[in-house]
């Protein structure tokens, strides 16, 4: 599958790979917090890391749509 795939599904139970996560999603996070107020990028971007890594925890690889389940919606 793809990287990022595999990086959620090792992140479930290991620290070490939502770190790995976390530092694949930095550029984007960077990026987007130049659109924001200078005094309030470090807040923001703390917040952004903390609900990546909620999103990687409370992720469910099993109730990913295969390509037959979306073809019948």
């Amino acid at each position: 599958m793809g990287i990022l795939y595999d990086l959620v599904k090792e992140a479930k139970g290991n620290s070490e790979y939502e770190t790995k996560v976390i530092r694949t999603f930095e550029p984007k996070i960077k990026k987007s917090l130049y659109l924001t107020r200078v005094e309030n990028r470090d807040d923001l971007e703390q917040e952004l890391k903390i609900k990546l890594i909620r999103y990687v925890r409370d992720y469910s690889l099993e109730k990913v749509p295969g390509l037959f389940d979306l073809n019948e919606q």
